[in-house]
């Protein structure tokens, strides 16, 4: 950690008198405290191009990083989409000869083929599997 050391410089006596006013709006608990940090913000207002060039990357990552979850939960409702669509399908496909599988257990079956084939599911290759012309 950083030790302080004392310097000496001149102040107008009007400037005394505002930092007097502000010290209460500000979380510094003395001069001393308000003028450090002063010259901390004056200098990396001085110093804002290269804050840009720090802080342009990691709002880049920022970004990124939310359009990644954002694409991630669309995948995974249109996953489900793509189960219930597969149900759908199969259902339309064995109108009449559906013979009454268990729900959870066409949805286990729906799940791992719309997985498979990566939701590219027609109804005629549900016609197909439930009929056997495969």
């Amino acid at each position: 950690m950083e030790t302080k050391k004392k310097f000496a410089y001149f102040q107008l006596p009007s400037q005394v008198e505002m930092m007097d006013e502000v010290l209460p709006l500000t979380n510094c608990t003395s001069r001393a405290d308000l003028v450090r940090t002063a010259i901390d913000f004056y200098i990396g207002y001085i110093l804002q191009n290269r804050n840009v060039d720090y802080l342009s990357p990691m709002i880049t990552s920022v970004i990124k990083n939310e359009i990644h979850q954002t694409e991630k939960g669309m995948c995974e409702m249109l996953f489900k989409i793509a189960v219930e669509l597969d149900i759908f399908n199969r259902l339309t496909a064995a109108f009449n000869d559906y013979t009454g599988v268990e729900w959870k257990e066409l949805k286990q079956v729906c799940s791992e083929e719309v997985a498979y084939l990566n939701g590219n599911i027609s109804l005629e290759e549900a016609d197909e599997i439930i009929n056997g012309d495969e």
